[in-house]
């Protein structure tokens, strides 16, 4: 099936695949391995990425309390940056880190992946870090799970 309207097409399938992979996840009886941290980022990367050229000035200027107060996660800021300001500022911040992979994932005491840290530094050599978060797994699938409601408007 061909893609009609690029954006909220990619989102569509992109919440199917994960609720595919969800649904595996639970009923694994077939011995595969599912990669749950792996798909959620690629599924950032191509909802971040794909449609910042043409959808990202939609993005309201949502302030993070208000984000918070409906179930948002928010990243929690790491050293001495500050907290983008609005949901605009948060998912710039995040498009940049997951297109430039300033991704490092974090370890549980079992060595399952329990988080991600995720930065963006300056352009210009040498490269200095202007933001630095973290984001559990939790968060980050609630992220990509609200971002995709975005673009669809929940269709």
């Amino acid at each position: 099936m061909m893609y009609e309207e690029l954006v909220a097409d990619f989102a569509k399938r992109t919440r199917q695949n994960l609720e595919t992979l969800r649904l595996l996840q639970i009923k694994n009886d077939s011995g595969l391995s599912v990669f749950e941290v792996t798909q959620l980022i690629n599924s950032m990367l191509g909802l971040l990425v794909f449609p910042q050229q043409r959808y990202f000035d939609e993005i309201p200027n949502t302030p993070l309390k208000e984000l918070a107060a409906t179930g948002w996660p928010i990243p929690r800021v790491v050293g001495d940056y500050r907290q983008p300001r609005d949901l605009r500022m948060l998912l710039r911040l995040l498009r940049n880190a997951v297109s430039h992979f300033n991704i490092e994932f974090l370890p549980d005491n079992n060595g399952e992946i329990s988080g991600l840290r995720v930065w963006n530094t300056e352009l210009r050599k040498p490269f200095k870090i202007t933001w630095m978060a973290e984001l559990s797994i939790d968060d980050l699938e609630k992220i990509t799970d609200r971002f995709i409601a975005l673009l669809l408007k929940d269709k």
